[in-house]
């Protein structure tokens, strides 16, 4: 009978599988505390680039098209003989401008191509089109600005920028107000011409004059196509921020990245990234021959497709572009873009930790104060490695500079070993930094620590249980992928959705930018799944229309920006999670051992329920004899 009585024990398939805590993540990082200051600290951050961006642009630091990936892939010297050669490639490319903005200012001989295009052959005449000529060629024409002539314009160009992209502009801007008022004047007097017209009856002239209407709308559209194409070429030439092409650049590493967990490719493409990284540290000017045999036996191809590692050390080297080509933009965008992350990446953790460890949630006030009262931990933990990494540097190369030209470089041959040790160093701090700097906010957020604290936590953790750290950095990275798409994919579906709703109760007012476009089109092009913020056409947009463009921009803005703040609320609990599991295996710590400074009954932003079935006594008034006597 006892047998019978026998309950079987229930499997904790937590303990038994320690890795599927990571699991808890997503629903950690959709708390609406997380998510609001992951959304404050990507806005500020883009708004302190955008700032830098204007700032730049008044001191005429652009970035080229294509920049930051000849940087990556290039050598030194073809880098630098790239850009030498982009800088001259854009010196000619605004003077040809400046010749096309005039010579068509004058003979509109490519609007004319365009309009033909945009009108087309059909019944109802060419009367718009013979009326155009018929006005360009009018007496009493306008006297046009002179154009300089080509080593003028090549001499203004190199001397101010600025100056020569205005004086393009303004006769891009001339030559705008005068198609708009050939147009109005054409569409008269081809008006006048169709009613003039003898041969035509009743029904011609119904045709001609609705061919005309279609033709006057074609004009407006070979009109906005041409300042489409004028806007985008000026930009192509003018270069953009630094900022912004960062931001261009890793967002597309970081898709790519995505991209390549989806298929399970983690480790594809690193021979072709080490063949990247030899040709940009060669400084010789041919490559020397490869020998012979060896690319016959390689067993990775060169063409393997990128996985996730050879997309975060691309991403790495557009850091190391701008910090290399653009110093001081780099020390003002990463020291403050640091801060905003100290102080709300720091609030992240502190909720996520309290929400692991025990289940609590606290304010966005409380964890506000936590991280700023431990902002100077947050700040500098990840700088103190990099800075004993720089001293080290500094005394290798203090090393080389005395020693490298003295006696034939036999004395820095001789203490060529005590900068081998240097560079040991400097490799145990670098490993240590990208496996295991995830884990210093963690650190300070449960523990409540300084940053020496978690320098040394999260070292001794990554190389302590080094392949438990990367099979649990793994899990979280694959699981991540999946909750970012489906985030990502419902973000895509609230767009489209209102999109879809909200232009089928718009009509019209499109015809500039297409024939069967609305004016939703103009305002708010369609959001696709890799793209939730298309740009809208601004050269479409007439009156107030700029402004309102400008608001729908902003809240598509918004959506797409908490995408983007739920993968940092993401990784916050990914790598708060993986610190409580490290910590148990290697300094045998319960789950639930988190630091708290303040009362119980302040953390919890919820009342505990009251026992059921007990009832608190009333209160009897002071001086009242007990009942009964």
């Amino acid at each position: 009978m006892a047998d019978e009585n026998r309950e079987l024990p229930r499997v904790n398939w937590n303990e038994v599988l320690a890795f599927t805590h990571v699991f808890k993540s997503f629903m950690m990082a959709r708390h609406v505390s997380k998510m609001a200051l992951a959304l404050a600290a990507v806005l500020l951050i883009w708004l302190w680039g955008s700032i830098l961006d204007t700032a730049g642009g008044w001191t005429g630091t652009r970035v080229m098209d294509g920049e930051i990936a000849q940087y990556v892939q290039s050598s030194t010297r073809g880098f630098e003989k790239w850009r030498g050669g982009a800088e001259k490639d854009r010196i000619k490319d605004l003077a040809k401008e400046w010749d096309d903005a005039h010579s068509e200012l004058i003979g509109m001989q490519g609007f004319m191509v365009d309009l033909r295009k945009e009108t087309g052959e059909g019944d109802g005449g060419r009367y718009f089109e013979n009326a155009f000529q018929a006005k360009l060629i009018e007496p009493n024409q306008p006297t046009w600005p002179t154009l300089p002539v080509r080593d003028e314009r090549g001499k203004q160009i190199k001397k101010d920028w600025s100056e020569a992209f205005g004086e393009v502009e303004e006769l891009f801007e001339k030559q705008v107000e005068r198609i708009e008022t050939l147009i109005g004047a054409t569409e008269t007097l081809a008006e006048n011409t169709i009613d003039k017209d003898a041969s035509l009856n009743s029904d011609a002239k119904e045709v001609a004059e609705a061919k005309l209407a279609k033709d006057v709308l074609a004009a407006g559209r070979a009109l906005t196509l041409r300042k489409l194409k004028f806007r985008y070429r000026i930009e192509e030439i003018e270069g953009f921020g630094v900022f912004e092409s960062l931001k261009a650049y890793e967002g597309r590493c970081l898709s790519n990245a995505l991209l390549a967990v989806r298929f399970g490719n983690i480790t594809g493409g690193l021979t072709r990234y080490e063949q990247m990284m030899d040709r940009r540290a060669r400084m010789l000017p041919v490559d020397p021959p490869e020998i012979s045999g060896i690319a016959a036996v390689n067993p990775i191809p060169a063409n393997a497709a990128p996985g996730l590692l050879f997309w975060v050390l691309m991403m790495f080297n557009g850091l190391c572009w701008l910090i290399a080509c653009h110093w001081l933009m780099a020390i003002l965008l990463l020291a403050v873009s640091l801060a905003i992350w100290a102080l709300f990446g720091g609030a992240i953790h502190r909720i996520a930790a309290l929400h692991f460890g025990r289940d609590q949630k606290i304010s966005i006030g409380q964890a506000l104060r936590f991280s700023a009262g431990k902002f100077p931990s947050f700040y500098f933990a990840p700088l103190i490695p990099l800075g004993i990494i720089f001293v080290i540097g500094a005394f290798i190369a203090a090393g080389g500079l005395l020693f490298g030209s003295w006696g034939g470089g036999v004395v820095m041959g001789l203490l060529l070993p005590l900068a081998l040790i240097g560079g040991l160093l400097i490799a145990f701090l670098l490993v240590g930094l990208g496996g295991g700097g995830a884990l210093m906010y963690p650190t300070i957020a449960v523990e409540s620590s300084d940053s020496f604290d978690a320098i040394g936590r999260s070292y001794s953790y990554v190389y302590g249980r080094p392949w438990r750290a990367a099979f649990y950095s793994l899990i979280a990275t694959v699981y991540g992928v999946i909750c970012y798409l489906f985030v990502r994919f419902c973000a895509y579906l609230t767009l489209a959705a209102t999109h879809w709703f909200v232009g089928a109760g718009v009509w019209g007012g499109g015809q500039t930018l297409s024939p069967t476009a609305d004016k939703l089109d103009v305002l708010w092009p369609a959001p696709t799944f890799d793209n939730l913020m298309a740009n809208a056409p601004s050269a479409a947009m007439g009156g107030i229309e700029p402004v309102g463009a400008w608001l729908i921009w902003f809240w598509t803005m918004f959506v797409a920006a908490t995408v983007l703040a739920f993968l940092l609320s993401f990784f916050a609990s990914a790598t708060t999670s993986i610190y409580f599991l490290l910590r148990r295996r290697i300094d045998a710590t319960d789950l639930d051992d988190v630091y708290v400074d303040e009362p119980m009954d302040e953390l919890a932003t919820e009342p505990a329920p009251e026992p059921a079935g007990e009832e608190e006594p009333e209160a009897k008034p002071e001086g009242e004899p007990p009942a009964g006597n």
